[in-house]
């Protein structure tokens, strides 16, 4: 696990604020304030990792009840990241520019830049043109974060994207993403 044992606020704010909002019942709302997530007043600059997962888990359970907590997980990381496309929030240059890039390409160049600004560090290899390992700081949620990245292949360009968890656990997540 990350020493630093905070989720920037940031990112809170972009996932729960502006990717998920008008996703969040108000029954969600009050489960997450009461789980150290209050939506209602302007957001911290850090929030504990137990708040951020407690907020993930309870998100999940709300928006895809009828699935297993792993299928849950998995589904709300594609949708967040679905919800980013389908709310503009990801656009511009950036996005242009990593479509021509291609997943390969732009997922190694995001996890150099990541660097500086997630609080989660990758180390992506490439296996062959369409498949990657990516090793992840964190061991916590792998459904989550093998969601996130499926969508985010697909997003770059993948044709039908497919994530396997392939170990969790010492602080690491180890996932193969494959693509057509």
């Amino acid at each position: 696990m990350s020493a630093d044992r905070h989720i920037p606020g940031k990112l809170v704010k972009g996932v729960f604020q502006r990717a998920l909002f008008a996703d969040l019942s108000a029954d969600l709302i009050t489960a997450l304030a009461a789980a150290g997530l209050d939506l209602s007043v302007p957001l911290h600059d850090a929030y504990p990792r137990t708040v951020w997962y407690r907020a993930i888990e309870l998100t999940a359970a709300s928006l895809f009840p009828d699935e297993a907590p792993d299928a849950r997980l998995r589904r709300l990381g594609r949708h967040v990241i679905e919800s980013l496309e389908a709310r503009k929030l990801v656009k511009g240059p950036w996005l242009s520019m990593a479509k021509l890039m291609g997943p390969r390409r732009a997922l190694s160049k995001a996890a150099e830049l990541g660097a500086q600004y997630s609080p989660v560090r990758l180390d992506v290899r490439e296996h062959h043109s369409k498949e990657v390992e990516v090793t992840v700081a964190e061991d916590q949620q792998p459904e989550f974060l093998a969601g996130l990245l499926e969508a985010l292949v697909e997003l770059l360009g993948g044709k039908v994207a497919s994530v396997r968890v392939e170990a969790a656990g010492h602080g690491r997540a180890v996932m193969r993403a494959s693509w057509r």
